[in-house]
């Protein structure tokens, strides 16, 4: 009877309000159905720099593990684990305004959930095991750097049951980018590569005797385009806690940071105090530390007169980071590290010496007696 009573009661509710009917509904699937709330931890095209993660980006990719009892280990293999989701594909429904998988996938009414994810979808073959082991291979940084895509990895989201309220960064008071309500799961990316900005100025002493630069060209040289990355576990915690592995690097190319002078405007040149980023952000695997072998940074650069913008002659610098690694000692998953550059002259100085008198002869004579 229980059973009936239910039934009609939707009906009548259907028959009265065909609107309210429909927007129960949607909350209904919306609770049942798996869905996805994104952000981006902080440090496209180039790198993501906030913590939204834009409705606009391509897919990503998602495995989940169900547990009958949940309590997902961190420390070890969960070996009562079944797959759940292998690799999904996670898109924006603009109708919807949701990240949702292609194919549907559905709460089960017991037990629950771990989920990771990766993104781009297209970026590498995943593989996630049940001990927590995300694995990317086949990885390649693109070698225009205009052009590259940043690489993420999401934290674990451990023992979910249902759909959550939208991502809340509490760090930064910032959302993801989806309306308010019980959207999805709360996916956290963190960034896998290396960010490398450079920045320039001209040495205060240089500048204020009428001189400075411009850039031209500034290339970073044998860097890793290729590598496979794992992750195990990876927490809330940063990047650098999560112990990522790249292994096998691929072929070293050299990145054209910048190409065109810099400052770009006629009759500019760099200040004595450091202004914007040269070029592009570079996104680079990382590096675990610096040797002799490890990369290298070219710059080019000219000099001019400030009256006039007189040219006064082009030098081109190779250094290598291990020289230059005071501070910066590795190139670590996640972090942006700037280099600031300092452009100077040598000064002209005077080394004064004299030439010896020359020998001219020796005479040799006698004064007469009677001379006057």
């Amino acid at each position: 009877m229980k059973k009936y009573f239910i039934i009609a009661a939707a009906a009548i509710v259907a028959l009265a309000a065909c609107t309210k009917n429909e927007a129960d509904t949607t909350a209904y699937e919306q609770a049942k159905v798996i869905n996805f709330n994104t952000v981006a931890n902080k440090a496209t095209k180039a790198p993501i720099s906030s913590t939204v993660f834009s409705s606009s980006n391509d897919p990503f990719g998602v495995f989940a593990y169900y547990l009958a009892e949940g309590n997902w280990n961190t420390a070890a293999a969960n070996s009562s684990a079944v797959s759940y989701m292998s690799d999904a594909e996670v898109a924006f429904n603009d109708t919807k305004d949701i990240w949702a998988p292609s194919d549907t996938y559905y709460w089960p009414l017991e037990g629950k959930l771990t989920f990771i994810a990766y993104w781009p979808k297209d970026a590498a073959t995943a593989t996630f095991s049940n001990a927590g082991v995300l694995t990317l291979t086949g990885y390649t940084l693109n070698t225009t750097v205009a052009d590259q895509d940043d690489l993420l990895y999401s934290s674990i989201a451990a023992d979910k049951n249902q759909n959550e309220s939208y991502y809340v960064d509490s760090e930064n008071s910032k959302n993801s980018e989806t309306a308010e309500g019980d959207k999805g799961v709360n996916i956290k990316f963190k960034h896998a590569l290396s960010q490398i900005i450079f920045q320039a100025k001209t040495a205060e002493d240089v500048y204020d005797a009428g001189l400075s630069f411009k850039v031209d060209a500034i290339t970073v040289n044998a860097a890793s385009t290729a590598a496979s990355m794992t992750v195990t576990n990876p927490l809330d915690a940063q990047v650098s806690a999560d112990i990522t592995t790249w292994n096998a690097p691929g072929d070293n190319v050299n990145f054209a940071v910048s190409s065109t002078a810099f400052p770009a405007a006629a009759n500019t040149y760099l200040n004595k105090t450091i202004s914007a980023p040269i070029g592009d952000a570079l996104l680079a695997i990382p590096v675990t530390a610096f040797a002799g072998t490890d990369p290298t940074v070219t710059i080019a650069y000219t000099l001019y007169r400030l009256s006039g913008d007189v040219d006064l002659g082009s030098k081109t610098v190779t250094v290598h980071f291990d020289d230059i690694d005071d501070v910066i000692a590795a190139w670590q998953a996640g972090k942006k590290y700037v280099y600031n550059f300092t452009i100077d002259l040598q000064k002209i100085y005077f080394n004064p010496t004299v030439t010896d008198w020359v020998a001219g002869g020796t005479q040799e004579f006698d004064v007469p007696a009677d001379a006057s």
